[in-house]
């Protein structure tokens, strides 16, 4: 009784305002600090980057709190004639500017008033963001505790950490090991299991009557874990920003509020359905305790509680950040269209039919709410940047075996000019023909030495090499291709990039058929379908020129004018 008494006295001395404290990690001029999330909104025009050491923690500070405190406090863009008065706000400074908020007017009433309406919703809910609040703590439940009043490691939060059945590979800590985290630290991986928690078994809470035996089943995995993330990036965090606002003709409903005005939590959860944007940005995916302890480098976080939350029954077509499947006839219970994940190993770049797959359709993929939004606004020349992240879980979802992230420009006049959209879409898909090409090549070799070809999921194939020689040149394509969008200029630009497939296909084809043998020259005789099949080296290397000029025909036309030329 005596420990549970100082326990919760010295929560109540810890104090820890995701307003006025700082804990979001940014870019600041030449520095790397945290910030204030009051600082990191007032700011952001200031703040090139979030400077996140995960990943997945970029998505987790943009969507469990700075987008929905925006979006709450001031709205949200109603038309596309509109949306450029908000990116002017965010960008010149017109909300860290005082003029407004004192009284004064700059000539520009709207962002007076807006500067206004976010600094009266930082006073009114000033305290619905303390993260230790005895009775409405940030993003937790207050007397969240197990019939023992056990806890668990900070581990738990925290996936690169060893921790029950999630074992990471190169983990250097046990998952019952004290892990002791800052205030600022504990605000953000708190965020993260809201949005990334593996699935399965969780902690039996008291007053949580679907536990049963001390433990919740069936969980699901955090909402994020579902998707294949698609967040549009500009040059600042402001940009970042207003990039993410949705276009909301009629504006959000009164009804839709983020989980700070949802409070106070309790250990009861429910499946359902996120019915606005708010909610559907800070779902409770699961309920969370966090306890401090003094320590000699000042209070931290050492234990927590961790259990079930409420479960999304399906992904909502109103989330912003991913793209879709497509199925005209889905099976029964299945909904037509459903989240695309991301694959490990697979650039971004290479899921460009689907970053640029606009309007409904009745096409295999959908792009991204938020991108059909920019489709409209964004001016032909705007450095847009696309970062997507996603994370493969294993065993049952039970553990996290890898978080997949990458960014690239993506040319804003491949959302509007057919020209730029259809030579990067095929681009893609071409260099997927050349790897294939080239698989076959070594498979063809294989079979002249009397071997079966690797199989599609074991060993290197050469077409991975491949793909992964022409990152950097179809990076560039993409770069180009943001301020040269008539026909002629994307023309040259995809040619170009044709020779260069071209040119490294052979690259590596030529090691292979260099290393074949004798026997392979001669090769063998098999039968397939009552038809006798020679396998050799020579048909293996003019099958593979026949599907290199197939798959590159702007750089074959130019080697059949010029065989000796190179690029």
């Amino acid at each position: 009784m005596l420990d549970g008494m100082k326990r919760w006295t010295m929560e109540r001395m810890v104090t820890m305002n995701l307003l006025d404290d700082p804990w979001i990690p940014v870019q600041l001029g030449d520095s790397h600090i945290e910030v204030s999330g009051r600082d990191a909104i007032l700011r952001s025009n200031e703040i090139a980057q979030l400077t996140v050491t995960a990943p997945t923690m970029m998505a987790v500070i943009l969507r469990q709190f700075l987008l929905p405190v925006v979006m709450d406090a001031l709205g949200v863009p109603q038309s596309a004639r509109e949306w450029p008065r908000w990116m002017r706000l965010f960008t010149d400074g017109s909300l860290s500017s005082q003029d407004g908020i004192s009284g004064r007017t700059d000539g520009n009433e709207w962002s007076a008033r807006k500067r206004q309406e976010l600094a009266d919703y930082f006073a009114e809910h000033h305290d619905s963001f303390e993260l230790f609040h005895p009775e409405r703590p940030f993003a937790q439940v207050a007397d969240l505790r197990t019939t023992n009043n056990d806890t668990k490691s900070t581990s738990l939060l925290i996936p690169s950490v060893a921790s029950g059945n999630n074992v990471p590979l190169f983990s250097t800590r046990l998952g019952d090991a004290p892990w002791p985290l800052t205030p600022a630290e504990a605000a953000r991986w708190l965020l993260h299991a809201q949005c990334w928690d593996t699935a399965a078994i969780k902690t039996g809470v008291v007053g949580d009557k679907q536990a049963k035996n001390g433990k919740t089943t069936g969980n699901p995995t955090g909402p994020l874990g579902q998707l294949g993330m698609v967040i549009p990036v500009g040059r600042t965090l402001a940009e970042t920003l207003v990039l993410n606002l949705p276009i909301v003709a009629d504006g959000l409903p009164e009804s839709d509020r983020p989980q700070w005005r949802r409070g106070p939590w309790t250990p009861v959860w429910a499946p359902g359905r996120a019915m606005g944007r708010l909610e559907l940005l800070t779902w409770q995916s699961r309920r969370i305790r966090l306890h401090t302890a003094g320590t000699p480098d000042g209070v931290r976080v050492t234990s927590v509680v961790l259990s079930a939350g409420d479960r999304l029954i399906e992904t909502p077509l109103h989330e912003p950040h991913t793209v879709w499947n497509v199925d005209p006839k889905p099976k029964a219970g299945v909904p037509p269209v459903r989240p695309r994940r991301h694959s490990s190993g697979r650039a971004a770049w290479r899921g460009l039919d689907a970053l640029l797959a606009l309007g409904e359709g009745t096409g295999k993929v959908r792009t991204s709410r938020q991108l059909e939004d920019l489709a409209e606004v964004l001016d032909q020349d705007f450095p847009l940047q696309v970062f997507t992240v996603g994370v493969e879980y294993g065993n049952q979802s039970a553990v996290v075996e890898n978080v997949i992230a990458d960014s690239l420009p993506l040319p804003v006049a491949a959302l509007r000019e057919v020209a730029v959209r259809d030579a990067l879409i095929q681009i893609a898909e071409q260099a997927d023909d050349v790897a294939k090409a080239v698989n076959l090549l070594s498979a063809d070799l294989r079979r002249a030495a009397g071997c079966e070809p690797l199989p599609w999921d074991k060993g290197q194939r050469p077409g991975d090499r491949l793909l992964h020689a022409l990152d950097p040149s179809t990076r560039r394509v993409l770069g180009k291709l943001r301020t040269r969008s008539d026909p002629d200029a994307v023309t040259a630009v995809h040619t170009a990039w044709e020779q260069v497939a071209r040119r490294t296909a052979f690259e590596i084809a030529e090691p292979l058929l260099c290393d074949a043998s004798p026997r392979q020259f001669a090769g063998v005789e098999t039968e397939h379908n009552k038809k006798k099949i020679t396998h050799c080296s020579p048909r293996a290397e003019l099958s593979f020129h026949k599907r290199i000029r197939d798959a590159l025909p702007l750089a074959a036309a130019i080697n059949r004018r010029d065989p000796d030329q190179e690029v």
